[in-house]
């Protein structure tokens, strides 16, 4: 059983603005295609420097970075929120399938779930029960009290690695992994 505690390290990292997504079952050319790559000659960047990369460059592009885990793809995204759209998800949930997103920054936090090509949750953990989140869409592994503000970002790789069994190893933040761009 995941425990937040195993992921305090996030919640000291104040400046930490970045997406994580976990999905089964796809190709790297499906993760490039589904994430709009124009290009399939990667860098090999940790996320720090690719995360400065992405700041120097917002507004010419974004970055996905690609870790394979065992069966797992993971797609990290310094400083950005491509896979937090609801067009990604469908597209590498789809046929059959999960995909699970996380997004936050300093001014937001998001998940988005998809499940067989379907939008199956789309929420604000900071909204929950609040007339604020009245549209989120909560699947229904999502608890009111599964997201304490001041554990908020250790609750959610929690809640990440509860729903699709993947347990998230910071050390991957110092892997030089595959780096992309995609267009924005």
């Amino acid at each position: 059983m995941p425990r937040v505690s195993d992921y305090a390290w996030a919640d000291a990292a104040y400046d930490l603005a970045w997406s994580l997504a976990v999905v089964q079952g796809r190709t790297d050319d499906e993760l490039r295609d589904a994430y709009g790559v124009t290009n399939d000659a990667p860098e090999s960047l940790t996320f720090d420097a690719a995360f400065e990369l992405r700041s120097e460059h917002e507004d010419a592009f974004a970055l996905i970075q690609v870790k394979r885990h065992l069966d797992y793809a993971l797609v990290i995204e310094p400083n950005g929120w491509v896979g937090n759209a609801p067009e990604v998800a469908r597209k590498l949930s789809s046929p059959e399938g999960l995909f699970l997103s996380l997004y936050w920054s300093p001014s937001g936090h998001q998940f988005v779930q998809a499940t067989d090509g379907q939008i199956t949750g789309r929420f604000d953990p900071t909204f929950i029960g609040l007339p604020a989140g009245a549209n989120d869409m909560l699947p229904g592994w999502v608890e009111p009290e599964d997201f304490p503000l001041e554990r908020l970002k250790s609750a959610s790789l929690e809640a990440v690695e509860r729903v699709t069994g993947l347990a998230f190893d910071p050390a991957w933040l110092e892997e030089e992994l595959p780096t992309y761009r995609v267009p924005v």
